[in-house]
């Protein structure tokens, strides 16, 4: 992201949601708590350069590691907590209005022990979920009901519709990663068909911009803040995701892609054949992104199994896994940890999980150990592949499911072979079952449908805007315990007061010609750290180093990187 200009307008709201305009982050929050509630600090000789301060902010791949609390009230306490704030970042609370599940399912194909068929349905009113139902074929006595997973896939290249290349499948072939053909085409495919013929119903649905799920573009998804993926200019009044108004109201694909799991989930609770008790999700990658963060909010999963995703190290490589606030004070494998003391699997593969055993997996251990169930937790090692759902992976995520859902079958469960589908066979679109509308007017359609749903919301109810605050406010707290103020300085009648960090490190700036307590005063922030700029009578100007972060948005355009473009 390009460094953005001075600008002399005060900024918008990071979260505007919350009713307020005036201040941009949290973070300046904390930099007035401090102002407020430390001792004044002298000045320090030589400043700690911020890349070198443990104060400096993370990114996607810094380290995330999860201190497990010495008692499971004080882990249910800080559980809570976590829970809360991601359904805050997410744009979950308060929930939108969503739409009600009225799935419609078609093209019933039965094949060699389970059958397939297509489905679609409305998640947020507009926006579809698509996918493909893998059931059974087996007798059904009566009076029973069968055990169902939920299948996002993660970023394999057009989704649910992946099939490889001859080079591909043989590679996969060649290194006992896969032990059929089909499923050296489509590993995707693989894991459906296998937990069908287990007596398994699973919905195999799609990741936001991929295979029928296209009404905002691959592009947008996952490919925004690349060089030729920009917000285009919108009429006045609207506006796109990844935009400061976007932001500020927490509109993000990773809310709308939870959004659409757990209706999901609703989805499978509708079916007559389905027990509403052994219900589980599994996916890799960002599709592991998808499994824990849904199961972490959501208690009607028995269970979660995420792959080459849970770990210390890099937390997420696209716009679709990440969202505002998500993850500041947390890491995915303390998000992973929600699930307790439901079962949960986990495991490494050669790509950033691959210090799972030694960093994450042991903490994991100890906090259901705190619930007494240490073993509900399990972990499967197998560093000798890269990121991968393979078959070598999938087989002890059929043993996981078999024992949580007391199915009885021999392990290990190795696969047959299947017949794969391409494309064509798959896409739930067709004359009879035209597709929604999408693109660009019906993303700012959708994005102020939800506001004016969700602003109502908080128009009408005191504890919603006071516990949104508060949630909002809780990482700005722990930022105001390690911060200090110098000494002020005045020169006429202007008063400097320079912000620092515990080791020195310097934060910001902050001007002002009147006392902080001075009813009305308005806040103007900025980047500049060395402006000379005099502030008016009425407002401070507080200057933050852009080192934290605190770039602000000129445009509805600017607001967002792509974290990691290469990996979308």
């Amino acid at each position: 992201m390009k460094k953005q200009p001075y600008r002399t307008e005060p900024a918008r709201s990071t979260f505007a949601r919350w009713g307020t305009r005036t201040l941009s982050l949290s973070l300046s929050l904390g930099i007035f708590q401090a102002l407020s509630s430390t001792c004044w600090a002298k000045e320090p000789i030589e400043p700690t350069p911020l890349t070198e301060s443990k104060y400096a902010i993370k990114d996607l791949d810094g380290h995330f590691p999860f201190a497990v609390p010495e008692s499971k009230q004080a882990w249910e306490s800080r559980a809570g907590e976590l829970r809360q704030q991601m359904l805050v970042s997410l744009g979950m609370y308060p929930m939108p209005t969503l739409a009600a599940v009225k799935p419609v399912v078609h093209s019933r194909r039965e094949l060699d022990g389970y059958a397939i068929e297509k489905v679609y349905f409305e998640s947020l009113p507009g926006l579809y979920v698509t996918g493909s139902l893998y059931t059974p074929t087996g007798p059904l006595a009566e009076g029973q009901k069968r055990p169902a997973v939920l299948c996002p896939h993660g970023h394999w290249a057009n989704g649910r519709f992946y099939y490889t290349s001859d080079a591909e499948m043989k590679r996969e072939l060649s290194t006992g990663a896969e032990r059929f053909e089909s499923a050296a085409r489509s590993p995707l495919q693989a894991r459906c068909v296998q937990m069908a013929r287990m007596g398994i119903v699973v919905f195999h649905y799609d990741m936001m911009g991929n295979a029928d799920n296209l009404q905002i573009s691959a592009e947008r998804v996952h490919g925004f803040g690349n060089p030729k993926v920009s917000n285009p200019e919108v009429a006045p009044g609207k506006w796109l995701l990844y935009s400061t108004t976007a932001e500020g109201m927490l509109q993000n694909i990773m809310g709308m892609q939870t959004i659409n799991s757990i209706q999901s989930l609703e989805f499978l609770l509708q079916r007559p054949d389905v027990d509403p008790k052994r219900i589980s999700i599994t996916g890799a990658s960002g599709g592991g992104t998808q499994t824990f963060i849904a199961s972490a909010i959501e208690p009607r999963f028995a269970g979660a199994y995420p792959v080459v995703m849970v770990s210390t190290s890099m937390q997420g490589g696209c716009t679709c896994e990440n969202a505002v606030g998500l993850r500041v004070n947390t890491g995915n494998v303390e998000l992973a940890a929600l699930t307790a003391p439901r079962p949960l699997g986990v495991n490494a593969a050669n790509d950033w999980t691959k210090d799972m055993a030694k960093d994450g997996f042991p903490e994991l251990k100890k906090l259901y150990g705190l619930y007494g169930v240490p073993d509900a937790v399990s972990f499967h090692n197998a560093t000798h592949f890269g990121h991968n759902y393979n078959h070598v992976t999938r087989v002890p995520m059929y043993g996981f499911m078999n024992r949580l859902f007391g199915l009885g079958l021999e392990e290990p469960i190795l696969e047959k072979d299947f017949q794969v589908l391409k494309a064509a066979d798959m896409t739930v679109w067709d004359d009879q079952h035209p597709k929604p509308q999408g693109g660009i007017e019906f993303e700012t359609g959708l994005l102020e449908r939800w506001a004016k749903d969700v602003s109502a919301k908080v128009e009408a109810s005191s504890e919603i805007r006071q516990t949104g605050w508060k949630t909002i406010l809780l990482p700005a707290n722990t930022v105001a315990k390690s911060l200090s103020v110098t000494d002020a300085k005045t020169e006429g009648d202007v008063t400097t007061i320079r912000v620092i960090n515990a080791d020195g490190t310097n934060v910001g700036v902050l001007k002002t010609r009147a006392a902080l307590g001075t009813p009305g005063l308005k806040i103007r922030l900025m980047s500049d750290l060395k402006t000379s700029e005099t502030p008016k009578a009425d407002e401070v100007l507080l200057a933050i180093d852009d080192a934290w972060g605190v770039n602000l948005g000129t445009s509805e355009q600017s607001l967002v990187k792509n974290p990691r473009p290469a990996a979308c």
